[in-house]
């Protein structure tokens, strides 16, 4: 039984202002493949390392906030204090962790569960 999709965004796009109707596309491809409905099928989409860790495309999480706009089942998961590794462009261990644990509070709660 899928409950959600995530999504994290790569660096290779960076600043692409059409990067949420793409993902539009995915998403509405994967609903239809899959005969999923969007109401009880959210997105949920990460952000990239921040600019609170010097992230190296951080200017990304201005374009990935803007997701629900076109995406009205979508929510952003906030990137903001996950550690990163020494590129800025990856997190490092901890860094995942911690936004993994965001993910699965945010779909928890989606669901109706509350930690």
């Amino acid at each position: 039984m899928i409950k959600g999709i995530l999504l994290h965004q790569g660096e290779s796009n960076t600043g692409d202002s059409l990067w949420p109707a793409k993902v539009k596309v995915v998403y509405d491809r994967l609903l239809a493949d899959l005969h999923l409905n969007a109401a009880s099928v959210p997105l949920l989409a990460g952000e990239v390392v921040g600019a609170d860790q010097q992230g190296k495309c951080a200017s990304m999480n201005r374009i990935i906030a803007t997701l629900p706009q076109t995406i009205p089942t979508a929510h952003v998961i906030s990137s903001e204090g996950c550690s990163a590794g020494p590129d800025h462009l990856h997190f490092d261990a901890a860094g995942y962790r911690e936004l993994g644990t965001r993910y699965g509070k945010e779909m928890l709660s989606l669901m109706g569960i509350h930690l």
